[in-house]
């Protein structure tokens, strides 16, 4: 899960701070694209209920869903002291 998080953010980041966005913008803008959310879910339940997706997968994929959610609001408000 950590390194789908960091993957995710520190590209996402890098490329906002490469188009000549602020450090603040970039760091906001790499925890936003780690939020996945409610439609994420929706797509592993139809994947899951098609078969494509096996239980040990769908949970490992929804606990990473979940996770980045939530942390979401308390890395932005870091980023916002900054």
């Amino acid at each position: 899960i950590a390194v789908a998080i960091a993957g995710k953010f520190i590209g996402s980041a890098a490329a906002a701070k490469f188009v000549g966005q602020s450090w603040k913008d970039s760091l906001t803008l790499g925890t936003l694209m780690n939020t996945r959310g409610l439609m994420e879910i929706v797509v592993l339940n139809i994947g899951y209920d098609l078969g494509v997706l096996n239980a040990e997968i769908f949970v490992m994929l929804i606990l990473m869903a979940l996770t980045t959610t939530f942390m979401t609001g308390l890395s932005l408000s870091g980023i916002e002291k900054i």
